[in-house]
């Protein structure tokens, strides 16, 4: 059995039964249908996903790819980013690999006309991101403060500052102070030090050279069987971490490293995963959070001023609850028990159930996954991208799950197999308000629970019809975009933030909305979940309401703004004030 295997089946019992109260609940009704539907061939969206050689003997073949959403024309409708991988040649038996450039990313404008059916054109040469780096993760954000999206391509290689000038993306890589050649698995923008631009943090996963291949390309042998070696917290050789970096932008778009001096150099390099800013305390100061894999994650607090200091263990999020590091791949934030504080769900690995961290709303974490009813569904998959939406605006977050395998021979040494489904969970009501996940997938349509090896994911309401849809990348094949048909249960409206004293994205700025005598409150970030960047407009759905009351945003300057009874099922434009109004 694979070691991995051996350690997390030991502490299986454990964890479904032990890390928090009412795992073992009676199951609750099921009480929706959902409707998700591929249509990505009709809709134009045709990239094939290049992954290396499809027997996936080195790590970096396995690691796939993200997606993200922007407005790149300013038109209004979101336009997406796809990336790519490349071949991988073995030559003298992987003794040597060879990264063969025989892919390419893609760009597709959205085309969509009102009321009809997703409509995309692939402009990538026209706008300049026919790109033939191996890119596995993508943030967007306006790095220069011009008013538009740029995009950063976290690489395995280089990587790559694409900065929109007119419609056309520049390679603006070398004069941004940007281009580490580490291999990068997660990326994002943030404002760490509240100045009105948007800093960087890249994640980087493991030391590699196609060069010098682990064990000087042989394979590990479990049960006979040649598959890849694994990360370093797992065979203790091979795939050593490679250090972060921590960028800070000077105002106008250019970056220098400052991971020293800002607190985020760490005593060696860990195999990152994703990488999210997310104010977890509520004290106006964006923090810091890393999905490690094996290996403690890691929670960097802003102690304010953009210095950080590393409290994952502290905090409770570093480890399960009985002090285990888990495989983290993705992490995906949101307010989950909708008492105005941030939670975090992590997934895992196969046959080590996902994580839900819960916000005490001071910033320190309990595990909750067995009592929200996600952790059993989730032991036989490995999960990588997703993140919380409401599916049917009906007031409360559902939850997607990209999940797939790491070797295309897991079931022959004992493991789930390499095509997965991946997994909605639909928010329950229960008694006294809470929620408990259910397992939804069955009901949300063959195309969204198809067999894959998905990777990325990132949500957009592409047809600007209210609701949110999903781009999902599987390796080895066309994106599926996945529209979301399902029936209302509700009213909407999403808002989309303009910062002016604060960077002109707003992330970091917190949108609350009362509607129907509740609020719900969301951040503002585009990069969540992983390699993928989502639509930057905020989607609430609110249930069977008859107006929204009001909508506050507390940006990070300090500023607040608020619109009284706003429109329903709409989109709401909220412009940062002049003046500071606490």
């Amino acid at each position: 059995m694979h070691p991995r295997t051996l350690q997390l089946a030991a502490a299986l019992p454990w964890i479904l039964c032990s890390c928090d109260q009412g795992t073992q609940a009676a199951e609750v009704p099921q009480p929706g249908r959902f409707s998700f539907v591929d249509v990505a061939a009709e809709a134009g969206v045709t990239l094939v996903n290049v992954s290396g050689d499809p027997r996936r003997w080195y790590i970096p073949e396995s690691n796939g790819n993200g997606a993200a959403w922007l407005d790149h024309d300013g038109d209004g409708d979101m336009d997406l980013f796809v990336g790519n991988g490349q071949g991988l040649r073995y030559e003298e038996g992987g003794k040597r690999l060879v990264v063969e450039q025989v892919a390419r990313s893609a760009f597709y404008r959205n085309d969509t006309p009102r009321g009809g059916p997703l409509k995309f054109t692939d402009v990538s040469v026209e706008v300049g991101a026919a790109r033939q780096e191996w890119v596995q993760t993508i943030a967007t954000g306006d790095v220069d403060g011009d008013g538009d999206t740029d995009l950063y391509l976290g690489n395995l290689g280089p990587d790559v500052l694409l900065v929109n000038e007119g419609g056309r993306l520049r390679d603006a890589t070398a004069e941004a102070g940007l281009g580490s050649p580490l291999w990068a698995s997660g990326a994002a923008f943030g404002d760490a030090d509240n100045d009105g631009d948007l800093d960087l943090y890249v994640a980087n996963y493991c030391q590699w050279d196609p060069e010098s291949p682990p064990a000087g390309g042989m394979r590990n042998v479990i049960e006979g069987v040649e598959v890849g070696w694994g990360p370093i917290g797992e065979n203790q050789r091979y795939n050593p971490g490679a250090p972060d970096i921590f960028y800070l932008n000077d105002g106008k778009g250019r970056f220098r490293d400052a991971t020293k001096e800002a607190g985020f150099e760490l005593e060696k390099g860990l195999c990152s995963y994703a990488v999210v800013f997310s104010d977890i305390d509520g004290d106006g100061w964006q923090d810091v959070l890393v999905a490690n894999d094996l290996e403690p994650s890691n929670l960097f607090h802003n102690q304010g001023g953009g210095r950080f200091v590393e409290q994952g263990v502290k905090r409770g999020f570093a480890l399960t609850t009985d002090g285990r590091p888990t495989s983290a791949m993705g992490l995906m934030i949101a307010d989950v028990d909708d008492d105005g504080d941030q939670d975090v769900f992590r997934s895992n690995f196969d046959l080590e159930p996902n994580s839900l961290h819960l916000n005490d709303g001071q910033g320190y974490f309990q595990e909750a996954a067995g009592r929200f009813g996600l952790a059993e569904p989730s032991v036989d998959r490995l999960g990588w991208g997703g993140g919380f939406f409401d599916a049917e605006c009906d007031g409360d977050l559902d939850l997607f799950v990209a999940n797939g395998h790491v070797y295309p021979q897991a079931k022959e040494i004992g493991m789930s197999g390499w095509l997965m489904a991946s997994q909605l969970y639909e928010a329950v009501a229960q008694e006294g308000g809470a929620v408990r996940y259910v397992d939804a997938t069955a009901r949300a349509g063959a195309d969204l629970g198809a067999l894959r090896s998905a990777r990325g994911a990132a949500l957009a309401d592409a047809d600007s019809d209210g609701d949110l849809d999903l781009v999902v990348v599987d390796i080895d094949e066309p994106p599926r975009l996945l529209e979301n048909r399902t029936p209302r249960a509700g009213r909407w409206i999403s808002v989309r933030t303009r910062g002016t004293a604060s960077n002109r994205d707003g992330y970091g700025a917190v949108v609350s909305v009362t509607a129907g005598g509740r609020t719900q409150v969301r951040e503002v970030r585009a990069t969540d979940g992983l390699y993928s960047s989502n639509d930057p407009r905020i989607h609430f759905g609110l249930g069977p309401v008859e107006r929204v009351e009001r909508v506050e945003v507390r940006w990070p300057s300090g500023r607040r703004s608020v619109v009284e009874e706003p429109a329903l099922d709409a989109l709401l434009e909220v412009v940062e004030p002049q003046e500071i109004d606490r």
